[in-house]
């Protein structure tokens, strides 16, 4: 029995090491999570990691200490406050119901106190420090995924708690929803040891079986992106057009900017030129039935409900090619893009949709406006604002921080159609679109 320990023992310190080589700044979580997805050490416990992480100190100490460093919480900023909130015992709930999906620059909103909480008492006594519905929560003594701040509130009589203070009202008389950006970056939150685990060497061998021998050895762009995702490492950027967040990052893809330039895709023109029948479709489907909250359905529902598509081609399927006979074929005809989904967009009047980021640098939006008032529906991407002008196309980079706004007293329609990046390699579009295949099944 201790021979077979000491062998475990040192079969795992061996692989701690080979991680620690590969990705210096890897964290005990993310280590803990990698080692799960391998056979060997899948019933392996997190105090486990630990512990053999402290040992190895002094055998690797450069190792250890980018560990250590990996999980030290950042600093507090301006716009966010640490509190210490304690009870007497575990019965008493601090009573915060928090919002399951993660908000676009990190944590969890606070949907709602809950009266006669721990955390209501400790309002009561703290106005100015008081937390309230729509701040969001980063961290529960220093952890910051979701199931462990709940772990905190559940077991710990102290928590010190790392909140975001909620931003002031703005635009007095326009509904927020600030809910298009969770979906995506949640996913690849639940799944991204899994990723680099198993994803990659799957998709080198799909790669190499449809275009050739060696053919997987050219989505390294790829295979660094997914490596990023499984270490948690968000790709942002401080851009002097505006910030960028994007989980899903390829590097090297150009032009990097707000809005691109229509007149770089021809297809743009030839779209154009079918707006006014596009729009009759659209006009002959405005069945509240046909509408949908789509893959932000459940955010939608508490933060924005009215906002609704109705899709076109969604998850690789033509969704009603008899329905949407004109709109289908326009968009079939289309030269020079290869089409990632394509939805008619319906934004009530008096609302807006509050900043965020659509997390894919990869993918690349257009809007075609197809009814709307002008002058009052606009788009603010990165720094700059553009307005919609019905039968007008715009294109934007999704992965700057952007916001939405209709001022006036009827919807904006538009026609959103999102496409594949051109500075993607055939090689590196047909990976990640197997990739999200394989992860979509995943999720279920």
């Amino acid at each position: 029995m201790t021979g077979s320990c000491h062998s475990d023992g040192e079969r795992l310190v061996a692989r701690l090491r080979e991680l620690l080589a590969e990705t210096p700044d890897i964290g005990y979580r993310a280590v803990h999570a990698a080692l799960q997805a391998e056979d060997t050490f899948k019933d392996i416990s997190l105090k486990t990691v630990q512990n053999a992480l402290r040992d190895m100190k002094g055998a690797s100490q450069d190792g250890y200490k980018a560990a250590m460093a990996a999980e030290a919480p950042p600093s507090v900023t301006p716009d966010e406050k640490e509190v210490h909130i304690s009870r007497g015992d575990i019965s008493q709930r601090f009573g915060m119901v928090l919002d399951e999906d993660v908000s676009y620059k990190g944590g969890h909103h606070i949907r709602r106190i809950v009266e006669g909480g721990v955390v209501d008492e400790w309002n009561k006594k703290n106005e100015t420090q008081a937390i309230a519905a729509g701040d969001i929560l980063l961290s529960v003594n220093g952890q910051s995924s979701l199931s462990s701040m709940v772990g905190e509130l559940k077991e710990k009589t102290l928590c010190v708690m790392r909140i975001r203070t909620s931003a002031g009202k703005g635009d007095e008389g326009l509904r927020e929803d600030d809910s298009e950006a969770k979906k995506e970056e949640a996913e690849w939150e639940r799944r991204r040891a899994r990723v680099t685990a198993a994803l990659v060497p799957g998709l080198k061998k799909i790669i190499d079986h449809e275009f050739g021998t060696g053919a997987g050895e050219r989505i390294e762009r790829v295979e660094t992106m997914y490596s990023r995702i499984g270490r948690n490492d968000v790709y942002k950027e401080e851009h002097a057009l505006g910030p960028r967040l994007a989980p899903g990052y390829i590097h090297g893809l150009s032009p990097v900017s707000p809005f691109h330039d229509v007149k770089d895709h021809p297809w743009c023109a030839q779209l154009k030129k079918q707006w006014k029948a596009i729009r009759q479709e659209l006009r002959q489907n405005l069945d509240p039935g046909l509408w949908t909250g789509g893959a932000y359905e459940k955010s939608n529902a508490a933060y924005g409900k009215d906002w609704k598509i109705m899709g076109v081609l969604t998850e690789d399927r033509w969704q009603d090619e008899k329905r949407f006979q004109v709109t289908t074929g326009a968009l079939q005809a289309l030269k020079g893009i290869k089409p990632f989904e394509a939805f008619f967009a319906k934004m009530p009047p008096r609302t807006k949709i509050a900043p965020h980021s659509d997390n894919l640098n990869y993918i690349l939006t257009s809007h075609l406006a197809l009814e709307l008032e002008e002058g009052k529906c606009s788009i603010t991407v990165g720094k700059q604002e553009q307005y919609w002008k019905e039968g007008e196309m715009l294109i934007l980079d999704t992965t700057f921080i952007h916001s939405t706004k209709n001022e006036s007293e009827r919807p904006r329609y538009v026609l959103v159609l999102r496409f594949w990046h051109p500075g993607l390699t055939e090689e590196e579009r047909r990976a990640i679109h197997v990739s999200h295949a394989i992860l979509a099944r995943a999720a279920k």
